[in-house]
């Protein structure tokens, strides 16, 4: 295969496989995680399910990436590859949530809630990047 032929092309239907049965798994764990936090908490004035799941999907990715950064280009190159691509783009895919984070957030705004729409948000963007740079480092440290 031709490097002009562009990433996608060089993606086998076993790699769409792993990413597929990755996303299923993460969005099962997403909502088992909702549904244990509501059974728990019942409906939370901030919604920590989605808050959870996302930076702990954040930190997931950190730590794959950070793992796996000095064996792109290198022989194990195919192996993170696949790593990246079934647990960052299937597993923390699966997830993680933008659309139900921007949902809530504009539900908390609806509901006459400004300011608990920016704690939430800002939890979610201030945690979110804490857990990348803690995962990062950790997926570092393991190589």
């Amino acid at each position: 295969m031709s490097p002009d032929a562009g990433w996608w092309a060089q993606i086998d239907d076993l790699h769409l496989l792993g990413v597929a049965l990755g996303a299923g798994l993460g969005s099962i764990v997403r909502a088992f995680v909702d549904r244990s936090v509501t059974a728990l908490v019942g409906l939370p004035r901030l919604p920590w399910a989605t808050l959870g799941v996302n930076v702990a999907g954040s930190f997931l990715l950190g730590v794959v990436l950070g793992w796996t950064a000095d064996a792109l280009g290198g022989p194990q190159a195919d192996a993170a590859n696949t790593l990246r691509l079934v647990v960052g783009t299937g597993f923390c895919g699966g997830l993680t949530t933008f659309s139900t984070f921007t949902v809530e957030s504009w539900t908390l705004l609806h509901e006459g809630r400004p300011r608990s729409a920016l704690a939430y948000a800002g939890l979610t963007m201030g945690l979110g990047m804490a857990a990348v740079v803690l995962g990062t480092a950790l997926g570092s440290a393991l190589r």
